[in-house]
This record gives C-alpha cells, sequence and structure tokens, in this order.
C-alpha cells in the first residue's frame, strides 16, 4: 500500500509538476503575444499617422500643382488679354455694342457695373480709346478660382485729339465655370503716370 501511495504521489507530484511547466509556459506565450499585438498597435498607429501626412502632403503638391498650373497659364492670361481689349478697344459706333462681344466672358454684376459707369448711347462727336499696352499676372486662390493684376495702358482721342495715355491697374477675380474661365468681378484700384529715373 506504501508503494501504492508512493507510486501515486509520485504521479501527482509529477503531474502538478507538469501542469505547472505547462502553465508557465503558456502564461508566458500569453505575455509576449500580448507584447507583440502592443507593438503591432502602435506600428499600426505610426503608419498611419506617416500615411495621413503622406495624404496631406500629396494633397499639398496636387493643390500647389494646380495653383502652378492656373498661375502660369499662357491660355488664362490670353482670356484676360482678349477681355480688355474688347472691353477697353472702343469708338463712338461700337461703345454699346463692345458689351455684347464679352457677354459670355463677363459675370452679369460685372456688365451691369461696367454699364453704368459710362454713357451707353452713341454721339456725334467721334471719340477714339485704344489699348496700347497690356500686362496682366496671375495668383491662384483655389483650383476653381484666380486673381489678377491687370496693368493697362491706353490711348485716349476725341474729334481727332489725342490725350496723354493713360496707366491703370485693375484687380479681377475669375472663376472657372466648366471648362472656360469668367471675370466674376472687375475693379479699377487707380490711374497712375510711370515714373523714369534717368
Amino acid at each position: 500500500m506504501n508503494k501504492i501511495l508512493a507510486t501515486f504521489l509520485g504521479i501527482s507530484i509529477l503531474a502538478n509538476l507538469i501542469l505547472g511547466l505547462m502553465y508557465v509556459g503558456q502564461r508566458t506565450m500569453v505575455t509576449n503575444a500580448e507584447e507583440k499585438n502592443k507593438e503591432t498597435k502602435k506600428q499600426m498607429v505610426q503608419l498611419k499617422s506617416e500615411s495621413h501626412k503622406k495624404e496631406k502632403a500629396l494633397h499639398t503638391f496636387q493643390q500647389n500643382e494646380a495653383y502652378y498650373e492656373i498661375e502660369h497659364s499662357e491660355q488664362v492670361k490670353s482670356f484676360i488679354d482678349e477681355t480688355f481689349r474688347e472691353l477697353f478697344n472702343y469708338n463712338n459706333q461700337n461703345y454699346a455694342a463692345r458689351f455684347d462681344q464679352v457677354h459670355n466672358k463677363l459675370a452679369e454684376s460685372v456688365i451691369s457695373k461696367l454699364k453704368a459707369s459710362g454713357e451707353t448711347g452713341s454721339t456725334q462727336i467721334e471719340f477714339n480709346n485704344e489699348v496700347k499696352t497690356l500686362n496682366v499676372y496671375l495668383s491662384a486662390i483655389e483650383k476653381d478660382q484666380a486673381k489678377a493684376l491687370v496693368k493697362m495702358e491706353t490711348q485716349y482721342s476725341v474729334g481727332g485729339s489725342q490725350f496723354p495715355r493713360k496707366n491703370q491697374m485693375y484687380e479681377v477675380t475669375l472663376v472657372q465655370n466648366g471648362d472656360k474661365w469668367v471675370v466674376d468681378k472687375l475693379e479699377l484700384m487707380g490711374a497712375f503716370e510711370p515714373f523714369e529715373e534717368n
């Protein structure tokens, strides 16, 4: 009986020792798994942060690229040049009709403001306004909106007598409507005489 009891006791100790080792091994595996899980979560947060930074950088790059394209667009500069020449090259025969030429290039509010600022009736006195030089400086505001600073030199004459050339600065706001641009705002910033130092 002592032998049986000793055998049971030995088996019991051995079983408890094996169970204890298994518990310690499993506990170690769980701890390692938790550490790996924490590390993986940390890496995921870091990757998400890096991904967000790269997406933001890409968005900024694309926005800057769009701005650059607008600011260096010969098409937009040409549009402004044409529009200004159509508006400001006039005489007593086409003074009122010039608004029809630019109707699809200007917002209705701009046309109304321009018509209100001058006499639209034809007169018997011969007058002429001619654009001599035009410089356009573009700055993008949004992907579909831009501002332009326009420096224009004109020569005005009445009854064949010429007045001194006039230099004017305009601030123009453009919006893109589909695939074409429209002048949304046209503001005269002032007239000036160039100063040349000899």
